[in-house]
């Protein structure tokens, strides 16, 4: 299993996630949900966590001293077993030896576990550095000699590639700022306008996007973000992956008690900046993005280019500049149905003995052609 937030104990000495397995906090929910939906492989562990829970009465630990919260946390490790019974941890000599207990014995060891999980319930302000506070709390990233800011004072659209090798399609009259290096833990940009969204996939640091008191948040996907300044409606459609939709509190302190949405391709999320709420729509047809669609307009057969580079342009709604009398009529087979926009780009290129640039925001091909 990879090195990440994913392990059984990962979720026990998680306050967070204790509160929400025990019903104190219901604004959770939908965040353990996001979680579920990118991070499939951990099920089995955080259902494991949870059985733990719920087989003891977990209260505060407040009677603990100092001296007592830092031995617990220097010699207590959890590791869990359920085809036969739970394990008992027993601190010896600065180390910890695990042994599997029969269900018998669960509640003999009942305090052990406590102790572990109530540390945590102990310490609230650590509880507030959680990924599911920071969806709401993060503040919107501002510009500095550390960050980029991409203006598109044009009436077409602009290709912008960020730090992380994603894809950004700008629309005219939208503004852009991300930093010239993401963050280790999650990169964010915020964004004023609209533009479509193309994220590779990170587990690790997932991708935020700010726009005034709306907040996006996916691990790799595709998306358009619609959020213009004097707009009520603030909108979000998908068109692959999954995506997390919430609200940060704007000047009134409002908006940022609204529960996140989960939004799947084909599906608008509405922000509704004055009613304050959120909303989900089901899309009446598949986007031509969608994995449907896709695997119908994305596999070419003895396809001109010029028809290949008509089907991108329509998909993404970008402008591909080429010398069509050049290129145009060279013949292509190919399927392009899981590729992101940069893979297509370079998959269609070397077909031509071509290679693609982004000037100014334009994307240009360059190349001899073929000998059809």
């Amino acid at each position: 299993m990879l090195d990440k937030y994913c392990k059984v104990e990962d979720f026990l000495l998680d306050d967070s996630f204790v509160e929400w397995v025990l019903g104190s906090s219901n604004d959770l929910d939908s965040y353990w949900e996001s979680f579920l939906f990118d991070n499939p492989e951990c099920e089995d562990n955080l259902n494991a966590a949870k059985r733990i829970i719920l087989s003891f009465k977990i209260e505060p630990v407040n009677d603990l001293s100092q001296l007592e919260i830092n031995q617990i946390i220097n010699n207590i490790k959890i590791k869990c077993c359920f085809e036969d019974g739970i394990v008992n941890i027993a601190p010896q000599k600065n180390k910890v030896r695990i042994n599997y207990l029969p269900r018998f014995d669960l509640f003999r060891y009942a305090a052990i576990i406590t102790a572990a999980i109530g540390l945590l319930w102990y310490s609230y302000n650590t509880y507030t550095n959680t990924d599911a506070v920071k969806v709401l709390k993060t503040k919107q990233v501002k510009a500095s000699s550390s960050f980029r800011q991409v203006i598109n004072e044009t009436s077409r659209t602009m290709l912008v590639k960020l730090p992380d090798h994603s894809s950004v399609i700008l629309k005219p009259y939208a503004q852009l700022t991300y930093p010239e290096e993401f963050a280790a833990k999650k990169r964010e940009v915020t964004l004023v306008g609209e533009a479509f969204f193309e994220i590779s996939k990170n587990p690790n640091r997932p991708f935020y996007v700010y726009s005034k008191e709306l907040v996006v948040r996916v691990v790799g996907t595709s998306f358009v973000v619609k959020a213009y300044k004097g707009d009520d409606q603030f909108k979000v459609i998908v068109s692959t992956g999954k995506v997390a939709l919430s609200a940060q509190a704007n000047k009134n302190g409002a908006l940022a008690n609204l529960k996140t949405i989960l939004l799947k391709p084909n599906e608008k999320g509405v922000l509704y900046r004055n009613q304050m709420r959120l909303e989900k729509i089901l899309l009446k047809k598949p986007l031509l993005l969608s994995e449907e669609l896709t695997r119908i307009n994305f596999y070419f057969v003895a396809t001109p280019f010029s028809k290949v580079v008509s089907a991108i342009e329509n998909a993404y709604g970008v402008q591909i500049i080429y010398n069509e009398k050049i290129m145009g009529n060279c013949l292509l087979t190919a399927s392009l149905i899981d590729q992101s926009l940069d893979e297509r780009l370079m998959l269609i290129c070397k077909a031509v003995e071509a290679d693609y640039k982004i000037i100014d925001g334009d994307i240009v091909i360059e190349g001899k052609g073929c000998n059809n």
